[in-house]
């Protein structure tokens, strides 16, 4: 056993594993998520070229825990009568669980071709304040890319290559950034594809629960990191979200993932505004 694996071992656990008890799985998410949002912004990511830093960081757990997503989506579209080729081809076209989810959910009845583009279009809209945000801290306007290969990056940008983006954004120049998320993004997008075709052709030999539990995989990853987040705003933004959410069901049903979504990010937003001398690094 290496020293790095026998001191994760010795060390106290943080207070946050007490909800292993309800959640086995809890402490290998935490501590993988840790590890990897404190070891992406340390110097010595400066000992790789960037894009291939950015296949490092990917394949560490990002693009694990999304492919493991992709294979429950794969399941999800052969019961739903998707042929392989068009499973694969949604992933790639789409590229958004939730879109994705909403065109299986539209052929899968018969929609006619309108309905299921105005579905996956409203599914994904959320992507667009990625795409702001993403270029902004991506300096595209002093970047020389061509146009195509701008909309080819935004289009695979996953939340999981955004939140990293953040992460390692002070570590690089404009330039060394786009590079380290072409690495990033493209080493996500092929595990993406990789395992919409494994969960499609293996639905037969995985058990039902695994594949359930599959798709949560990337939502409980994200969660970690953002609840790990150096900003205290985004912290409270993450638990006042959780919190709303089951009171605001009741009333609105369906609705109250989106509303509990707005009304957390205002709290955070707030708290930034109302303390803005607050420390932000946490």
């Amino acid at each position: 056993m290496g020293k790095r694996a026998s001191r994760a071992l010795t060390r106290p656990l943080p207070p946050v594993y007490a909800g292993s008890a309800v959640f086995p799985a809890l402490p290998f998410f935490q501590e993988r998520a840790l590890s990897h949002s404190s070891e992406t912004i340390l110097p010595r990511s400066k000992l790789y070229p960037p894009r291939l830093q950015g296949v490092i960081e990917a394949a560490r757990l990002p693009a694990f825990a999304l492919g493991a997503t992709m294979v429950g989506y794969g399941a999800i579209a052969r019961e739903a009568g998707l042929d392989g080729w068009m499973t694969v081809a949604a992933t790639i076209a789409v590229f958004g669980m939730p879109g994705q989810v909403a065109m299986i959910t539209a052929v899968s009845v018969g929609a006619p071709f309108l309905v299921i583009f105005m579905a996956v279009a409203m599914a994904n809209m959320r992507m667009l304040l990625i795409v702001i945000t993403g270029s902004e801290m991506l300096k595209m306007h002093q970047q020389k890319i061509p146009f195509w290969l701008q909309l080819a990056l935004f289009h695979i940008m996953a939340i999981s290559t955004w939140v990293q983006m953040g992460y390692v954004r002070d570590r690089y120049s404009a330039p060394e950034l786009l590079n380290f998320v072409l690495g990033f993004a493209l080493t996500i997008a092929v595990f993406a594809v990789a395992g919409s075709a494994l969960g499609y052709f293996a639905a037969d030999v995985i058990p039902p629960d695994i594949l359930r539990v599959m798709i949560f995989v990337t939502p409980v990853y994200l969660l970690l990191l953002l609840i790990n987040a150096r900003q205290p705003g985004n912290r409270l933004a993450v638990v006042a979200g959780g919190l709303f959410c089951p009171l605001l069901y009741p009333l609105f049903g369906s609705w109250a993932i989106l509303l509990a979504g707005l009304a957390g990010g205002s709290v955070g937003l707030l708290l930034v505004k109302l303390w803005p001398g607050r420390k932000q690094n946490g």
